[in-house]
């Protein structure tokens, strides 16, 4: 079923009487893992076209996303008003990165390994983000503040348009990459991850599908890394 949805480029966000302007390039940056082939052809490590898992906006029933927005607005706890306020402040790959270092101190791994496993960390995210933003401006999808229903402000809107969210798409590939080297952490590195996407829906800044397609997104790119992994089979 196709559903139409409010473009991000068109609405005003609350409080403000023009739509925002935004900036598309990074969609187009060139990528570590990720091959691209004309506008809108993508290719996986191995050269294998990419089959994007993530749901086309206009399948999605977005009336609902914004009720949820709305409920969950409305019944927020002290507990998840801190967690949408954390997860906004600073850079969300340096609190992943930062885990992994965590990690690398509990189960020693030595210099180079350490230095290898941030660097392909970092790639990653390079990709995950260029993935993102490409498809963000592509959709062009609105924010739950473009719709006229006065949405509670925890934190300020991001400038850019809402799906998927890039923090979920972080989050996912970085499940990905901490879990293939540390996998007898893998519930906590997944709490970790679930509860940095799940902030933005607290935070009012991003629909529910934002999060758990964006989660869907980073994993399916983070996968891809981890093949490579696999296949140089580095030993220590």
């Amino acid at each position: 079923m196709r559903t139409e949805y409010r473009r991000w480029s068109q609405y005003p966000y609350q409080g403000e009487q023009t739509p925002p302007v935004g900036n598309p390039n990074a969609g187009f940056w060139p990528m570590f893992f990720i091959r691209r082939e004309g506008a809108n052809r993508f290719l996986d490590p191995f050269g294998k076209e990419i089959t994007w898992q993530i749901k086309d906006p206009l399948s999605i029933d977005w009336n609902n996303e914004l009720q949820i927005v709305e409920q969950t607005m409305s019944t927020l706890t002290p507990q998840q008003i801190q967690s949408a306020k954390y997860w906004a402040t600073g850079e969300i790959a340096e609190r992943f990165s930062t885990m992994l270092y965590d990690f690398a101190e509990q189960y020693p791994m030595g210099s180079p390994n350490c230095a290898r496993m941030q660097g392909f960390f970092h790639a990653t995210m390079n990709d995950v983000f260029v993935v993102c933003w490409y498809l963000k401006y592509l959709w062009d999808v609105a924010r739950p503040n473009q719709y006229g229903r006065n949405i509670r402000k925890i934190i300020d809107t991001p400038r850019f348009p809402a799906y998927p969210s890039a923090h979920a798409s972080i989050a996912g590939a970085a499940q990905e990459i901490m879990t293939y080297y540390f996998p007898q952490e893998q519930a906590r590195i997944k709490a970790t991850t679930d509860a940095s996407a799940q902030s933005r829906l607290y935070a009012g800044v991003h629909f529910k599908v934002d999060n758990d397609e964006g989660l869907r997104l980073g994993k399916q790119i983070g996968r891809m890394v981890v093949e490579v992994l696999k296949v140089q089979n580095v030993k220590q």
